[in-house]
């Protein structure tokens, strides 16, 4: 059975770089961002893309191919993060899960929707509106039909970079009574098992996950060797700045760092401490989660010390890729700018094959066997859903 998937809130595609890699095929895609979308269409081609607001499909679903197995949906964390203001599903950006609800429940009013949908979003969507939002989502997705896990991943697993996201699957009740048996495991983090807690009457179902083990890359993999006289490395007066901004442990780390012989690397966010702006430094071989400068976060500094000396830059957009696990062969927006924008705010392709692998592709299997079944004499026998 052929494997095909939408993708709302598409950004630059990395969801279906992801699935991809293990069998997918994109038959619709959407988003509302122009720079996105030319990313998108550069790495994939037109065909399928379709550019605009998502509240424009709510009363002409029928552009959707029925033939999706899967629909994803990361829709935008702007009202959800931490770093922004807290509206939630309120609020005009994240509020455009509401559009995709909508799509989807026309769909199952044609009996024509997916048999399974994942959604991703920051943590704050567990904490929104004291877990008001999340809960309706969930019971939305109840009452189309739909039994719902959700699981929390760290991008930390698969690639040097601290990437905590939540992924929300529903998946249609009579395959979840076949594939959704086994009770909360370690991706159901404390936070979530609070949400199960909390909603004791929606309907849950959990999914058994083997995680792999961790990789060993660090964040020395992932630099761009570039010359120490060319433009991105900062002059003096801003090195100076940046060190006056560091706590004094972090200094004597640096310190440390470069009495060393042989390169290593560290990477710096600037966060307002006591209405102080200060240097914070993350030495571990991890970076730090990836950030537009959007919403008050800033750009990941590098610094690259050892042999008597440090020198400090901004992460490239490339690094910023490979931190996300996206191929060097994937062509970034040539604005360097929109190159942040472009991988800061997605998703981490590794992430994305192993929910293929261990959900997403094993639901489609189900699928051709449920279908099998319906059409052989033989009954299956049906197994309950634990709640």
């Amino acid at each position: 059975m052929q494997k095909y998937f939408a993708e709302f809130f598409a950004g630059v595609g990395l969801v279906r770089e992801g699935l991809a890699a293990t069998g997918w095929e994109c038959a619709w895609a959407n988003d509302i961002s122009s720079e996105k979308a030319a990313c998108y269409q550069t790495n994939y081609g037109a065909e399928h893309f379709h550019l605009g607001d998502l509240w424009q499909w709510e009363n002409n679903p029928g552009h959707i191919p029925d033939k999706c197995s899967l629909w994803t949906a990361s829709f935008p964390c702007t009202d959800l993060s931490l770093a922004g203001v807290r509206k939630g599903l309120a609020g005009a950006e994240s509020g455009a899960l509401h559009a995709f609800l909508a799509i989807l429940a026309a769909k199952v009013a044609q009996q024509l929707a997916p048999p399974l949908v994942m959604l991703e979003n920051v943590g704050g969507f567990l904490s929104s509106h004291k877990g008001a939002d999340v809960a309706h989502t969930v019971r939305t997705l109840n009452q189309l039909g739909y039994v719902v896990d959700i699981i929390e991943i760290d991008a930390a697993d698969f690639v040097p970079q601290s990437r905590q996201r939540i992924f929300v699957f529903a998946l249609k009740a009579a395959l979840a009574e076949k594939m959704m048996q086994s009770p909360p495991g370690p991706q159901h983090t404390g936070r979530i098992r609070r949400v199960f807690a909390d909603n004791p009457e929606l309907n849950w179902g959990h999914f058994d996950l083997a995680m792999p083990p961790r990789h060993k890359a660090t964040l020395a993999d992932m630099i761009e060797p570039l010359p120490l006289d060319c433009a991105p490395w900062w002059d003096e007066s801003r090195k100076t700045k940046l060190w006056e901004q560091m706590f004094e442990r972090h200094q004597d780390a640096l310190k440390r760092m470069q009495t060393q012989s042989g390169i290593s690397f560290a990477t710096v966010f600037r966060r307002m401490r006591d209405n102080i702006s200060r240097a914070e430094l993350r030495f571990d071989g991890v970076a730090g989660c990836l950030r537009t400068p959007r919403g008050g976060s800033s750009k990941q500094i590098l610094i690259q010390a050892g042999n008597g000396r440090w020198d400090v830059r901004l992460l490239t957009p490339r690094e910023y890729a490979r931190l996300q696990g996206v191929r060097d062969s994937f062509q970034l927006p040539q604005n360097e700018n929109q190159g942040y924008f472009a991988m800061a705010d997605a998703v981490c392709v590794p992430v994305i094959e192993f929910l293929a692998q261990q959900i997403i592709s094993p639901v489609v299997d189900q699928l051709c066997l449920v279908q099998s079944a319906a059409t052989s004499p033989v009954e299956t026998p049906v197994r309950s859903v634990s709640a």
